[in-house]
């Protein structure tokens, strides 16, 4: 039996992003395209793979068993790119990315220690700020990484990849009365001192946007804060309750406790790449994606 390793590595991608449009946008494909190699695979093994599940998919139990090899192979050809573009001599030079700082202090670290493991002479050099100052560097800087809806006047020459979705959660101290219940709605932030973070902010744009379809109302804003090291140290402080990423909790947290919304509020994070990256970039960009879609995942 032959499989064409591209439907192998479509089908991989549609795991990974849960839809056949954002597998298609992935893989830099029509979903026509995408949609024909997955029917192809799935008639050249006889074997229904995944099943449509509202906007996504659904894997069968036949298509669990068979991503798992599928994913072997897509390793395994990476791992080919990886052989040939040190023949081509892309081994050593540096990188500049601009990550948004919920990214950057928690998501990028331990990918970039995984990085640095296969390419320990490839130097990258990574400026945080909020999502506005991202992608206001694009024109200078290799990549980015944001967790924010995009802008519509995002440059066209910048191509975008989605990672996945960053779940939000309120973050106060742990005997505050909110900490009581296994969830919570916006609704009841209402009742206390919030904490905001500054202009640019991506949490801060879907926290407004959310705020303002489920309450009515414009946010009261009386505390702000720049940074998210800084809003959970006023957390910390006494002074309100705030709503960051489910990431940005410290490990070993003694004083902070987190609650998820109900309905579940999230934002999405995606990867940029500027038409003028360089090659070496678009080696990090290719072991980032399927790095943070796993812990998005």
């Amino acid at each position: 039996m032959n499989i064409h390793p591209e439907h192998l590595l479509s089908f991989v991608a549609l795991v990974q992003t849960g839809s056949v449009s954002a597998a298609a946008q992935a893989r830099s494909l029509t979903q026509p395209a995408i949609s024909n190699q997955l029917k192809l695979l799935q008639d050249r093994l006889g074997l229904q793979l995944y099943q449509r599940h509202g906007r996504g998919v659904q894997l069968t139990g036949a298509g669990e068993s068979f991503y798992k090899h599928a994913l072997k192979v897509q390793q395994s050809m990476q791992a080919l790119d990886t052989f040939a573009d040190e023949l081509r001599g892309l081994q050593t030079g540096r990188i500049y990315l601009s990550a948004s700082q919920t990214i950057a202090g928690s998501l990028l670290p331990s990918a970039l220690i995984a990085f640095r493991q296969l390419y320990p002479n490839i130097e990258v050099f990574v400026d945080s700020g909020n999502s506005q100052e991202v992608f206001d560097r694009m024109q200078h800087h290799d990549l980015g990484l944001i967790e924010s809806p995009l802008p519509t006047s995002m440059p066209e020459c910048c191509e975008i990849q989605p990672l996945g979705e960053d779940k939000m959660v309120a973050v106060m101290p742990k005997l505050h009365p909110l900490s009581k219940h296994a969830s919570i709605t916006l609704h009841q932030l209402q009742d206390y001192p919030m904490i905001w973070r500054e202009k640019g902010s991506g949490t801060r744009d879907v926290l407004e946007q959310a705020w303002i379809k489920s309450l009515g109302n414009q946010p009261n804003i009386q505390l702000c804060m720049g940074g998210v090291a800084a809003v959970l140290e006023s957390v910390r402080k006494g002074l309100g309750i705030s709503v960051v990423s489910q990431f940005c909790l410290p490990t070993g947290e003694s004083v902070l406790s987190t609650r998820p919304f109900e309905p579940a509020l999230s934002r999405p994070m995606s990867l940029l790449l500027p038409s003028n990256s360089s090659p070496l970039a678009k080696k990090l960009v290719d072991f980032l994606v399927p790095y943070l879609r796993s812990q998005l995942m």
